[in-house]
């Protein structure tokens, strides 16, 4: 299929509009995020497995040559993805996708948090449907952006990442020796025989894969209550989100669809629940952070109680609760913005008076 089988010609042009995309919005991360970023994406880049050591002058020169490429590319505008001849736009997904699914490819682009762009290519590992959803599952990356998500909803189509999966998790395993035996980290890993004790090295990282692989296939329905939560909200809450990009009202807002999302009848919460996945729900303690996990003490209470009788009814009780909690903020977010949507700046007024000032 000419072009679609040389690969590395495929990756340039996809890591192209990585490339434009991160020169753009690099700024928009921390300097510890993204020096962590910049980091894994050397890693990725240098095809450097997650237990061997990196070297100094290696990132060094690789900093400096992307800071240049940046200064080129942060004025470029985005390129089509070029297919046999065909071009198409480069967040035309589906109509790629149905090329590169014969070659056993999956693309994925889209927007995340500050509607930075994101973009990526992966061999195809598995696709299915999870309740009425498409799922494509991406192993190996041969290109990949800033952006680390390990799931993503695009276009009624939902991505999962399992590079990115264990990268994110491989984090958490190099935290774990800091961690007392009461840890909801060490409770996480525990459910997949790994201890403390245990060492970066091959034989952890094929550990690693088999557990991101369990974990994925939780993150997934995340993004099944995503996309059912998100038809319930409508294209109303999208406008929100866009009137309130780069502001604490955006990320608040985000927080509680993600709330929402996980706390569903078809989300991350309920799916733990039902299939017993201890690990899935330690792991989710672990990185409930920022405004969720500010919204959400009720799990985290409920799954103290959990680690000491087993009982998933607590944890089923907090779900319920943190829908609940989770639908009022929703409501209230979207009854300001009905007020205030031609005004920007009263808008995000009000949601920090109305709403921020009271739960901070």
């Amino acid at each position: 299929m000419g072009n679609v089988r040389d690969i590395q010609s495929l990756s340039m042009q996809v890591k192209r509009n990585c490339n434009i995309s991160d020169a753009r919005y690099w700024g928009l991360y921390s300097v510890c995020s993204l020096l962590l970023r910049l980091r894994d994406l050397f890693r990725a880049e240098k095809e450097i497995m997650l237990w061997e050591s990196i070297q100094r002058h290696e990132i060094s020169e690789w900093l400096e040559e992307r800071e240049g490429l940046w200064r080129k590319f942060e004025h470029e505008e985005f390129g089509d993805i070029v297919i046999d001849g065909n071009a198409y736009n480069p967040f035309e997904v589906e109509k790629i996708n149905a090329v590169l699914k014969k070659e056993n490819l999956i693309y994925g682009a889209g927007y995340g948090v500050y509607m930075k762009p994101s973009f990526f290519l992966a061999d195809l590992l598995s696709s299915c449907t999870v309740n009425g959803y498409a799922v494509c599952l991406g192993g190996r990356e041969y290109a990949r952006d800033l952006s680390d998500h390990p799931a993503m909803f695009q276009n009624g189509v939902i991505f999962g990442r399992l590079d990115a999966t264990k990268r994110h998790l491989w984090e958490k395993f190099m935290e774990l020796h800091n961690k007392g035996e009461d840890s909801p980290l060490v409770f996480a890993f525990s459910k997949y025989g790994i201890t403390r004790g245990e060492k970066p090295s091959a034989t952890m990282e094929a550990k690693m894969s088999k557990l991101s692989l369990s974990e994925l296939e939780t993150y997934i329905h995340h993004e099944v209550g995503e996309a059912s939560e998100g038809e319930l909200l409508g294209n109303t809450w999208e406008d929100l989100i866009l009137s309130c990009s780069g502001t604490k009202a955006e990320f608040f807002a985000r927080s509680v669809k993600d709330m929402l999302s996980d706390t569903s009848e078809k989300g991350m919460t309920k799916y733990i629940i039902e299939n017993n996945k201890e690990g899935s729900l330690g792991f989710y303690i672990v990185f409930l952070q920022g405004y969720r996990k500010l919204l959400f003490p009720e799990i985290q209470e409920a799954f103290k109680k959990f680690t000491k009788t087993d009982d998933w009814e607590f944890i089923e009780g907090a779900r319920k609760e943190g829908y609940r909690k989770a639908k009022r903020f929703a409501d209230r977010l979207l009854t300001i913005y009905q007020r205030h949507h031609s005004d920007k700046k009263q808008l995000l007024q009000s949601i920090e008076d109305e709403i921020l000032a009271d739960l901070l």
